[in-house]
């Protein structure tokens, strides 16, 4: 009687060890596949988005979004404030903007960035 209680919780244990093991991987496969689709961002619309670049610098009177700014590698923390996020409010993650020696730099960890061109 003794063999079969043993049996049955080695059992019991092998099983408990399966199943917590299958369930990790597929938390593991879905965050893998849910973090590579969120991460994208979009610029606030050009109004918007003018008006606050003058309250960096009110010298900015106009702006080609894709041309005029420079995507930086990295960010000072200094500039990861609320005041020079101009991502809008549906982005999955921010854009940050600050101007560094006349210099109009972005740094965001989207790999996918919308430049909002259309005025809304």
């Amino acid at each position: 009687m003794n063999k079969i209680k043993i049996l049955l919780i080695i059992v019991l244990f092998s099983c408990v060890f399966t199943a917590t093991y299958c369930a990790f991987s597929v938390t593991l496969e879905k965050s893998g596949t849910i973090q590579t689709t969120e991460l994208s961002a979009k610029f606030l619309d050009d109004n918007d988005f003018l008006t606050k670049i003058q309250e960096l610098d009110s010298t900015i009177t106009n702006i080609d979004k894709e041309n005029d700014l420079n995507r930086a590698n990295t960010i000072a923390n200094e500039y990861l404030t609320d005041d020079n996020i101009f991502s809008t409010s549906d982005s999955n993650v921010p854009i940050y903007l600050w101007i560094d020696n006349g210099t109009i730099n972005y740094y965001t960890i989207a790999v996918t960035v919308d430049f909002n061109k259309n005025n809304t």
